[in-house]
């Protein structure tokens, strides 16, 4: 008899493991964009662009909370974009993807308290702040979307509830680290204390305490 034969059926393209993820180094580079922008404005005293005298660019770039640990807080930012951008551009490991959304996660988390800070405690908003936290909400989306299934044992380090342990702890970790920092007696810009106290003085600001 006449041998049948089956059909071909095509497989399923894959995409090659450990390809780095373009997508996610475009973003971050974006994010080094913005945070860099902001750290070169605090460094040379110069005002943002579209941003007028006494605009919330200007009251946020003023405030102590500009600065953690004597360097500008953009510059922070500018610095966690780019590891994450050099960990997306380098073929992909468990480790290497995991450390680049813990730091997406931290991003996120900080973004979050300082648009808290910016809101409540300081009373006015940066649109380039919010932007740089737009990006860094963008990339952690697009992480967990775009994350990889893994195979055997790679892949329970990609399941929701590992993520979701992992994005929590870097979240809290970072926001823990920032708030004691500015709370440090060593993180209160030199003269800040002095010019608050004028401040007070020449508004006749009145104290309300209790013993207690």
């Amino acid at each position: 008899m006449p041998k049948v034969k089956r059909p071909q059926v095509a497989e399923p393209v894959t995409p090659a493991k450990g390809r780095p993820d373009w997508i996610v180094v475009v973003l971050a580079l974006l994010g080094v964009g913005v945070a860099g922008y902001l750290t070169a404005l605090k460094l040379g005293g110069n005002q943002a662009f579209l941003c007028r005298d006494g605009s919330g660019c200007d009251i946020v770039q003023a405030s102590r909370y500009s600065l953690l640990a004597g360097v500008p807080t953009a510059m922070w930012g500018a610095g966690l974009y780019a590891a994450i951008a050099v960990l997306a551009a380098m073929p992909r490991t468990v480790r290497r993807w995991q450390s680049a959304f813990m730091l997406a996660s931290g991003a996120v988390a900080f973004s979050l308290y300082l648009t808290y800070l910016s809101i409540f405690v300081i009373g006015a908003t940066c649109q380039y702040c919010l932007a740089s936290g737009v990006i860094a909400l963008a990339l952690l989306v697009v992480m967990i979307l775009r994350r990889p299934r893994g195979e055997g044992r790679e892949a329970a380090a990609y399941r929701p509830g590992k993520l979701a342990a992992l994005g929590i702890t870097a979240g809290v970790f970072t926001v823990f680290i920032g708030a004691f920092i500015f709370a440090a007696d060593f993180s209160t810009p030199a003269g800040y204390q002095a010019a608050l106290a004028q401040h007070l003085a020449k508004s006749n600001a009145t104290f309300y305490g209790a013993f207690w």
